[in-house]
């Protein structure tokens, strides 16, 4: 029975991590929806991937964001897509080259850029690439796709620390302000069965509905490419009323959130302060994080307590 109750302790925990996880990361999407931070990233990727000059005076990225393929993926002139498909990526590099001479090659149209290979970077990674594939249509756009996703990939690496960051400092803010110490929480949930069975209750019902918060939480209207005003103001809205869901669910559960009073002693300082932290770290995990180790969490109590209903 004592091993059944830790279980609980931490199943508490866990639901408690991910209520507001859920709430970090929609505060985050909201964040990165205003600043368009999607769009952001993917154009210091392409400035990364397609620096250098189409004509003198106008450089090769210009060029590339004013096809019509682009456009298309992009909210009115001045704005820039979120996403761009290695494919379309490819074709439309082709169709910059060969703007208005579809029957010059791609190797007289890549000779045509600007300066040298050496002083251009665009022309020198096209010239390569060209090289590699003696001249090769096909293997020319595979192999851009190629060196498009390695970009992309770093880019990933980019956009990842910054969510890392932002998800910490909302983190912070959200446990600071909620008073969500996580040895306080155990500590309560470890000597008091009605919160631990209420907690276990709410772990069912956001399981229930995981799916679909978890998508939520990876979407952004800014991906979406319907305006960043307006997918920012829509992400606001539901970042807002997530917080109120939390903090609705963690009061019916009786657990004691906010800040009634102040630790006085060096032990209790330390200790809250240590509480602190690690429902920071935890909560900036994300929902998706804790609604797989809950998952698991809950598989396992299901495969516990039924031998001792059978006892």
């Amino acid at each position: 029975m004592f091993g059944l109750e830790m279980l609980d302790v931490l199943i508490g925990l866990a639901t408690v991590y991910m209520v507001f996880g859920i709430a970090c990361t929609a505060v985050v999407e909201a964040i990165a929806s205003w600043f368009r931070v999607r769009s952001r990233n993917l154009d210091a990727a392409l400035q990364e991937f397609l620096s250098g000059d189409f004509k003198e005076g106008r450089e090769f990225l210009k060029a590339f964001y004013a096809h019509p393929m682009i456009q298309a993926l992009s909210k009115g002139k001045e704005g820039m897509p979120s996403y761009i498909p290695p494919s379309i990526v490819s074709k439309v590099i082709e169709a910059v080259l060969k703007a208005g001479q579809a029957e010059k090659s791609l190797r007289a149209a890549v000779d045509g850029l600007p300066g040298t290979a050496e002083s251009n970077r665009i022309k020198g990674l096209l010239v390569s690439i060209l090289d590699n594939v003696s001249d090769d249509v096909t293997a020319f756009r595979e192999n851009v796709e190629t060196h498009f996703n390695a970009t992309m990939d770093r880019a990933s690496g980019w956009f990842k620390r910054y969510t890392q960051n932002v998800a910490l400092a909302v983190a912070a803010v959200l446990v600071l302000g909620g008073n969500v110490d996580t040895i306080a929480i155990a500590s309560s949930l470890a000597s008091n069965p009605e919160a631990r069975a209420k907690l276990v209750d709410v772990a069912q019902q956001q399981l229930a509905v995981a799916e679909q918060l978890k998508q939520q939480a990876g979407a952004s209207g800014d991906g979406q490419n319907n305006g960043a005003l307006a997918a920012a103001t829509e992400q606001t809205r539901v970042a807002g009323e997530t917080l109120a869901r939390a903090a609705q669910q963690m009061e019916s559960s009786g657990l004691q959130f906010g800040w009634k009073s102040l630790p006085t002693r060096w032990d209790e300082i330390l200790q809250k302060l240590a509480g602190l932290l690690v429902s920071i770290v935890a909560i900036s995990l994300g929902a998706p994080f804790w609604f797989s180790v809950l998952q698991r969490f809950m598989q396992v109590r299901a495969a516990g307590v039924t031998p001792d209903k059978a006892r």
